[in-house]
């Protein structure tokens, strides 16, 4: 193990996936309200979206390599700086002042979320065994398509919401992935288990496109660093065999952790109007222009 070299490469990783929720949302929020083909295939012609997705793939290859040189209880809290990266990035990128308000919600997120992971440390070995992994993710996926629905009901009265609710589903199904990688890493896995992380890795990256392009970057990058890990970790225990050392203290201070990290979200959730870009419509960029941008 060397901590030292952990924490340098997992700090790389996160400042890799800030640059690329940066990214993401900069490439969303520029395009018209439309539906998802449409939205992908615009995105898929930007060169700026593919810049997020590489910044991603190397946040991810970086993360590995930290995993691998430190413990998951060192690693896993330190991509909540992603958040407070983000933040100054988009400013930069977007033009637009960070709040008071968005600094108090980031703030909130990176304190509170290291709690909630520190407190239910991974302990690798033989445990119960709850449920099945095709099952736990068929659950996922009722979930999954529950959030995506409602967003979709609310989305032109309550913007904001809805893009939370996607990004919440986003980071089930990227929770989901980390989980199927883990179990094909502790030789547990299977074709089915392969079939659900190919199938949840891209329909995570299109609803975190819509919640980029309907909530801005701060709430769905807020959501979704907080419930892909708390997703990651209940998998492993349902169906992994993974254990948790759960002491009242632990309990009682992962609670707090979770409390304050909602309060961040919260805040993070509230922007002033005129910093509200998603009401009424967005102009309708021409063929010519989107490339000439791209």
């Amino acid at each position: 193990m060397h901590p030292a070299l952990a924490v340098v490469l997992a700090l790389a990783s996160a400042a890799c996936y800030a640059l690329s929720a940066v990214l993401q949302h900069h490439e969303a929020s520029r395009q018209p309200e439309s539906g998802v083909a449409t939205l992908m295939i615009a995105l898929m012609h930007r060169k700026g979206w593919w810049a997020a997705q590489t910044a991603t793939i190397l946040g991810a290859l970086l993360h590995l390599a930290a995993l691998g040189a430190g413990p998951l209880v060192l690693v896993q809290p330190i991509g909540v700086t992603a958040l407070a990266l983000a933040l100054p990035v988009g400013a930069r990128i977007g033009r637009t002042p960070v709040t008071r308000r968005a600094w108090i919600g980031a703030l909130c997120v990176v304190v509170g979320l290291p709690g909630v992971l520190t407190a239910i440390p991974h302990q690798p070995g033989t445990g119960r065994i709850f449920a099945s992994f095709p099952t736990v993710a068929c659950v996922v996926a009722v979930i999954v398509a529950t959030a995506t629905l409602c967003a979709l009901r609310i989305r032109r009265t309550d913007p904001l919401w809805a893009a939370i609710l996607l990004a919440g589903a986003a980071a089930l199904c990227f929770g989901t992935t980390s989980a199927a990688v883990k179990a094909l890493w502790l030789q547990m896995g299977s074709p089915t288990v392969v079939a659900i992380g190919l199938i949840a890795a891209p329909l995570g990256v299109v609803l975190a496109q819509h919640a980029y392009q309907d909530g801005g970057l701060g709430a769905p990058l807020a959501v979704q660093t907080l419930a892909d890990p708390v997703t990651a970790v209940a998998i492993g225990v349902l169906s992994l065999g993974e254990q948790l050392a759960g002491t009242p203290v632990r309990i009682a201070f992962g609670l707090l952790g979770f409390a304050v990290t909602v309060a961040g979200v919260v805040l993070l959730s509230s922007r002033i109007p005129s910093e509200d870009h998603t009401h009424g419509p967005r102009p309708v960029a021409s063929p010519a222009a989107a490339g000439a941008d791209g």
